[in-house]
Order: structure tokens, then C-alpha cells, then sequence
């Protein structure tokens, strides 16, 4: 180790994959105890970035310093045993076995049976309470934790490699704002052990909240660093996009029309651990409502209920003044002139392996076709319209939309639900993992779409977005939907109190 030197150095790090340059003459600093949140576009080269750091990827040029030694990597494991740990969004772990074995994974006691078991819990309770974490009973299931602890976990399993620098790959982008504030004041504390700290971040409100600088990069170059306390989100989206962020969205109630609903809810009930009981609600013509809850609040499932994917759910819903019972799939709900947005839209939402046109046309083959016949010329113009439309970034529609950016991908999916001109559109985490200017350009795309009629619901864990966007919010706790906000009402910290119980002050 050099005295003095800092944490980590990157000097001139850069990266081809064949003709495409990912990464240009990367230069960034970390000190120890530092929290560096690194933002940009999607496709600005994040990922590839956090790549060569851990190992996954070496660089082509350039070089890596950590603690003053040059030091090179040929795998994570290479990194690993420098003190660079990762945590990335798709967590791998052993659901199985105990908390505490994934915690030592390949670092097990020299024991066997229940021995080793014993003695495995026994040092991963003393690792916890070193550095202050909480799991609870760590002989339980790794597979029986919810997403947020098992991401303390592996941060705890980091930890026990002893781990100079952390790398976090979106870390919240599936956590409920509690879950959030448990896992940044964990990091927190890993700071003032001294622990470097790099995580990717989309989300404003995280950026200004718990980084000390923040790193913009820009089509594979860090094109700004900067303090929050200097900053503001404005400046650091034109850094991402080289030019001024077009004007965000915040609509208050005035943009809907008044009149009948176009979609009515009354009565949802639906059993099981997490259920619905008696929900009722409406959405008029033009209006965005906002559906807001903590996890496990039910908004997921009225959501997916909507969408047909919940066959079970019982009730009544009105649609352009016509009674009938929910939903029993899918198909049922489009034909109906409910268009469905899913939260997981590799999963649920698009054919990754299909050309972007493919993807575009999927909701509207019928409007393309003549006598059963797909008529390809007109979907080929039809796609490419809508992707200009969205501003799609792309080579060409023939390309697999799964090599686009996440943010290009939701565009995509997007634009598929709305070139069936729906009745109502319910979308399920419209903005989960995208850049901030493809969140500002989708809100754009919602608020337009709402003013040509058509009946949104906005079903998110975003509050910023929630609060932003919808003309009136809706908050669920515990499976009933437990306040309406709107005008000046409408705030993060109201939405919060009727989510987590707390009555409103009524001055």
C-alpha cells in the first residue's frame, strides 16, 4: 500500500467490443470511505465499467490502481481477492441452504454436518454484528428472505472477504423507500470503516441523498464529477445527455377531464398472503391515477388483476359503462381495450430474441393483417413510424430489441401497448430501471397519451414519479386502498404517512 494514495485510481481505462466503443479514456478517484454514485444513460457504458472493475471484463487500455499498486484482474474472483466485491442486480445465492453458509459460501468451517452448520452461523452472527447488519435468524432458508435482505447479505458475504471497495449495480431498484433508507445507512456505516463504496444509480433523490461525489458518464467517458451540495438534478441530466433535460412533467388534477368513468372498480377481493379487500376506485377520461403502497400493500396485484393475470380475483369493473366481471386472462383484458405495461418487461413484456419490429407490431397483428395474412411492408412502416415516434435509439427495427438499453427496451414496450390505442392503460413500474431521460421522455409519452383520452393508471413504487405525474394518487395499505390525494395535498410525505399507517394531520 502507498501512504497517501487513494482507494482506487482509474487512469485512460477503455474498452472495444469489436467496431463499438464502450469505454474512452475513463479517468476517476476513490478515497477511502467514499461513496461515489455513478450515473448516465443507459448504454453510456455503466455496465461495462462495473464490468472491468470486478473482473468480469479486462480493459483494453488503460490501467487500475488500488491502494497505489497497478493491479489487473482475469475474473471476479482475481478482484475478489484484492478486496473488490460486486453486488448486482440479479443476486446469485444459494436458496437451500441457511443464511449464514450463502453468507460464508467457499469460506465454510473445516468441519462436517452440523458442526460445520453450527460453527458457519456462530461466525456470520459475529461478521453481522461487527458491521452492524440484521438479518434475524440466519438458519433460515436464503430463499425465504425478501429481496432486500438478501441483498444485505451479500453484502455481508462481501464483507467477510474483507472488502476495501463495494460495487452496487442499482441496488434499490426493486426496494420499497424503507427498504432503501435500511440498506443506505448499512452502507453508511461501511463508509466510516473506511469502506469505498461505487453504486449505479438512476434515481435523483439517492444521488443527493447519501453520495459524496457524483460521476456522469457520458458515451463511454466521464464527462463530470461533481458534490450534490454543488449540483443540482438539472445540471447533472445535461451532463448525462449533452444538452438541457427537457422540462419534467407534474400534473396536479387541472390536465383530466371530469365527467363519467371510462374504468370503475368495485369490491376487488382477492385471498392468499398478500390479498385485496373490497377495493373500489375510478379513472376518468384523460386522467392519470396514481396507485402508491409499500410492498406487500397489494398495488402489484391490482395491477396484475387488471391486466388478466390474475384469473381468481372477484368483483365488479365498469368499462365505458358496461358491468363484468374481472379480467381471466391476458387476452381477455386487450380485447376489452385494456392495454397491460408488466413491471418485468424481460419477463413478461418483451420477446428479447425478436426484432424490435416484432416487438412494436405484437399488439395490433390484426389491424396489420388481410385475410390472415400479415402484411409485412405495412408493419415494417408501421414500426418504424412508432419508433421515431419514441425516439427508439437503434440501428435498424431488424434488431433484437434484447441488445437494446433498458431504456429503449421499456420504450418498446411502451409504444407496443399504446399503438393499440387502449381504453385504458395500466402501467406496472413504467420507469423501473431506465435513465433519467428516458423516464422525463416516457412521462412525456403518459401525459401526452392522457390527453388524447385515454385512462391511465399508474401503478409504481417510485414516489417521486407517483407524486409527479398523477392527477390524483391513490395510496394501498394492507390491501384496501387508504387515501386519495390530490392539489396541494398530493406530497411524498403524505403518501408516505397513509402507506405506513400514520393518520394525517388535517390543519
Amino acid at each position: 500500500m502507498s501512504e497517501g494514495a487513494p482507494l482506487l485510481q482509474l487512469r485512460g481505462i477503455a474498452k472495444s467490443y469489436g467496431a463499438h466503443r464502450v469505454l474512452s479514456g475513463v479517468d476517476l478517484q476513490l478515497d477511502r470511505g467514499e461513496s461515489i454514485a455513478l450515473i448516465g444513460e443507459n448504454g453510456a457504458g455503466k455496465s461495462t465499467f462495473s464490468r472491468i472493475l470486478t473482473g468480469v471484463a479486462q480493459p483494453d487500455e488503460g490501467e487500475i490502481l488500488l491502494d497505489g499498486e497497478r493491479v489487473s484482474f482475469s475474473a471476479p474472483r482475481a478482484a475478489l481477492a484484492k478486496g473488490i466485491a460486486f453486488i448486482p442486480q440479479e443476486l446469485a445465492y444459494l436458496p437451500d441452504m441457511s443464511v449464514a453458509e450463502n453468507i460464508l459460501l467457499n469460506q465454510w468451517p473445516a468441519r462436517a454436518g452440523m458442526t460445520r452448520r453450527a460453527a458457519s452461523i456462530r461466525r456470520a452472527e459475529e461478521e453481522c454484528r461487527r458491521y452492524g447488519i440484521d438479518l434475524g435468524d440466519l438458519s433460515r432458508r436464503m430463499g425465504d428472505l425478501k429481496l432486500a435482505d438478501r441483498q444485505i447479505a451479500e453484502i455481508a458475504k462481501a464483507l467477510t472477504r474483507r472488502a476495501r471497495l463495494i460495487v452496487l449495480d442499482e441496488p434499490t431498484a426493486a426496494l420499497s423507500e424503507a427498504e432503501s433508507r435500511a440498506l443506505f445507512a448499512i452502507l453508511g456505516r461501511l463508509n466510516a470503516e473506511g469502506v469505498g463504496i461505487i453504486y449505479i444509480s438512476h434515481r435523483m433523490d439517492e444521488v443527493f441523498g447519501f453520495s459524496h461525489r457524483v460521476a456522469v458518464l457520458r458515451n463511454g467517458s466521464v464527462v463530470a464529477v461533481r458534490r450534490p451540495s454543488e449540483t443540482t438534478p438539472g445540471e447533472l441530466i445535461a451532463d448525462m445527455l449533452g444538452q438541457a433535460a427537457g422540462e419534467a412533467v407534474h400534473r396536479g388534477g387541472a390536465d383530466a377531464a371530469r365527467g363519467e368513468p371510462v374504468l370503475r372498480l368495485a369490491d376487488w377481493r382477492h385471498g392468499g398472503t398478500v390479498a385485496l379487500h373490497g377495493v373500489s376506485l375510478e379513472i376518468g377520461h384523460q386522467e392519470i391515477v396514481g396507485l402508491y403502497g409499500l410492498r406487500g400493500s397489494g398495488t402489484d396485484l391490482l395491477a396484475e388483476g387488471l391486466g388478466g393475470l390474475r384469473p381468481e380475483m372477484s368483483g365488479e369493473l365498469v368499462l365505458n359503462g358496461i358491468a363484468r366481471p374481472p379480467f381471466r386472462s391476458p387476452l381477455e383484458a386487450r380485447r376489452a381495450g385494456v392495454a397491460y405495461l408488466p413491471a418485468e418487461r424481460k419477463r413478461n413484456g418483451l420477446v428479447l430474441g425478436h426484432a424490435i419490429r416484432n416487438n412494436l407490431s405484437a399488439m395490433v397483428l390484426k389491424r396489420l393483417s388481410r385475410f390472415g395474412f400479415l402484411r409485412q411492408r405495412a408493419e415494417r412502416r408501421a414500426a418504424g413510424d412508432v419508433a421515431k415516434r419514441f425516439d427508439v435509439r437503434c440501428r435498424s427495427i431488424e434488431q433484437p430489441v434484447g441488445e437494446l438499453s433498458g431504456g429503449n427496451q421499456q420504450k418498446v414496450l411502451l409504444a407496443s401497448r399504446m399503438a393499440a390505442d387502449p381504453d385504458v392503460l395500466v402501467l406496472h413500474e413504467p420507469t423501473r430501471g431506465v435513465d433519467v431521460g428516458a423516464r422525463v421522455q416516457i412521462h412525456h409519452f403518459l401525459s401526452e397519451n392522457a390527453s388524447r383520452g385515454c385512462a391511465t393508471l399508474l401503478v409504481t413504487s417510485d414516489l417521486e414519479e407517483a407524486v409527479a405525474i398523477s392527477d390524483r394518487l391513490l395510496v394501498m395499505r394492507e390491501g384496501r386502498i387508504v387515501g386519495t390525494l390530490t392539489g396541494a395535498g398530493k406530497t411524498q410525505g403524505a403518501a408516505v404517512a397513509l402507506a405506513a399507517g400514520q393518520d394525517l394531520d388535517p390543519s
